[in-house]
């Protein structure tokens, strides 16, 4: 399938992309996914077990490395939408192909096609130099850049944020809380600006009024005072998520009582 990209390079794609149809049919419609290419790739048959296999039909679980969410393109408010979309998630904007009816088989062919190949753009892109225009062929490219380790890590994990329900966010807040009390009590310092990054960038995809800000900052104090409030923080935001406000009230004054001590 021929990707047209109307945001973004296909020669360095980005590895997240709003891939869109059209169908002639429906001339007012857009359908669209997002797809998604791993930096790592995940052997699914080991977390799958085998009686669920079958149900995922051709899914190559021993080498996944890209996939579309949803897995069918979805009607969207338009094309301005999905531009502005693009531009504010810094996404590559792809328009996949037109259909002249919506038919459910084709569709999901048509971004399985999708998905394979943006992730063939990705490996090429990553596997190899690429040409500025204009450069003769007898000349080397010039290779990509690598971008460093941890600002690709943090662009992955913000991709996956925003595709994750909020008990889900939470989840990953607790592990990276685990993780950073662990390595400011250890004086890893490595550890613990990279445990805060990651607090940083899943705050984004979290309500203001969970805090996380308040909660990182007496995260990164090892005193007993400020572990018993990243404690409560953390219990505030389940307690948030669960709309239990009476504890939330509870759990707050608790705060601001601790706060207030010497």
């Amino acid at each position: 399938m021929d990707l047209t990209f109307e945001r973004g390079d296909p020669l360095r794609p980005k590895g997240h992309a709003l891939v869109y149809f059209r169908v002639s049919t429906e001339p007012d419609k857009v359908y669209a996914t997002y797809v998604i290419t791993l930096p790592i790739k995940a052997d699914l048959a080991k977390y799958v077990p085998p009686f669920l296999a079958s149900s995922l039909g051709g899914l190559p679980l021993d080498n996944f490395t890209a996939f579309a969410m949803p897995p069918m393109p979805e009607p969207v408010e338009g094309h301005e939408e999905l531009e502005r979309l693009s531009r504010l998630r810094d996404d590559d904007l792809v328009h996949a192909s037109d259909m002249f009816s919506y038919d459910l088989p084709r569709m999901m062919e048509a971004v399985t096609e999708a998905v394979q190949a943006y992730a063939q753009l990705w490996a090429d892109s990553t596997s190899q130099g690429v040409a500025a225009p204009g450069l003769d062929t007898a000349e080397e490219a010039t290779p990509i850049p690598e971008a460093e380790d941890d600002d690709s890590s943090y662009q992955v994990n913000d991709v996956l944020f925003s595709l994750m329900s909020e008990s889900d966010k939470l989840a990953e807040l607790s592990r990276f809380m685990g993780k950073l009390r662990f390595a400011v009590e250890g004086k890893d310092q490595e550890t613990a600006e990279e445990a805060c990054q990651e607090i940083t960038t899943l705050a984004k995809h979290l309500p203001g009024e969970f805090q996380l800000a308040n909660l990182l900052s007496v995260a990164k104090d090892t005193s007993p005072k400020s572990s018993k409030l990243a404690q409560l923080y953390l219990e505030r935001c389940f307690r948030l998520s669960a709309q239990d406000f009476s504890s939330v009230q509870n759990l707050e004054a608790e705060i601001q009582d601790i706060s207030s001590q010497e």
